[in-house]
């Protein structure tokens, strides 16, 4: 009798568990998922930089970054655009977005140096949207940005002046002058003349140049001297000036002042 192993035959239990196949991550009733090919396994990386998010709302930074880029004559234009967005969101209410969006205006310095056809700085219409959104956003603004606010109002006002104002102010004085001298004569009036030529002259180059050009200040420093000189001679009698002449003179002088200011 032979001592060798007995080898017996796999069942056909055995059979199944080795012909099964590998567990699947999906249920029985699902279709088994397809292959991926191995070049799809990663999507490629596209060139360049990601999108950093906005930190302002889309058409103000728009606005923004193509002001320094667009031509010096077409500058106030776009800084109109500005200014009229900005009152837009000041109108629709005001909320944190709103308010930290003009902060952030005003603290970046992007509005620096725009400036629109009426004279008004998109610093200024940033400060005016940030106020008018009330309490408790208006005590976020800035001391220096509020003072920007009040010189660039002031100086909108200033601008409004046109030398056709100053044209009245004087030929008002001469007319009330000729009243004057039909009403009380007084003889020789060279004098009251040359006072009136003089101050003519100078207020044709108030009229012509512009304003903070040597023409207008040689202008402006003529029509004080000549009304002030008239002036003073008429009250003290020493010479036949104008004195309503003179004090015209000084008014329209002063208004040419605040214009150039």
């Amino acid at each position: 009798m032979s001592d060798a192993p007995r080898i017996h035959p796999p069942t056909p239990r055995a059979l199944e568990v080795e012909d099964a196949p590998p567990p699947r991550d999906v249920a029985p009733w699902e279709a088994p998922p397809e292959p991926v090919p191995p070049h799809a396994a990663r999507a490629p990386r596209l060139p360049g930089a990601p999108t950093p998010p906005l930190d302002l709302p889309l058409p103000v930074l728009v606005l923004t970054e193509q002001a320094p880029r667009v031509p010096e004559a077409e500058r106030p234009l776009v800084a109109a655009r500005l200014n009229l967005q900005l009152s837009r969101m000041a109108r629709t209410g005001g909320d944190r977005l709103v308010a930290d969006t003009f902060l952030r205006l005003l603290e970046s310095g992007r509005l620096a140096g725009l400036v629109d056809a009426q004279g008004r700085t998109c610093r200024a219409a940033a400060v005016e949207a940030l106020l008018s959104l009330g309490f408790p956003y208006a005590l976020e603004v800035q001391p220096e940005d509020l003072e920007h606010l009040r010189a660039n109002t002031l100086q909108r006002k200033t601008q409004r002046l046109k030398p056709g104002a100053f044209m009245a102010v004087l030929v008002g004085g001469i007319g009330a002058q000729v009243v004057h001298e039909a009403l009380f004569p007084k003889g020789d009036a060279s004098l009251l003349t040359s006072q009136v030529g003089l101050s003519l002259l100078a207020m044709a180059a108030l009229w012509l140049a512009p304003p903070r050009t040597p023409v207008y200040r040689v202008g402006m420093l003529l029509l004080t001297l000549v009304s002030l000189a008239g002036a003073v001679l008429a009250v003290l009698g020493v010479a036949h000036t104008g004195l309503w002449v003179g004090l015209a003179g000084l008014v329209a002088a002063l208004l040419a002042a605040l214009r150039e200011g």
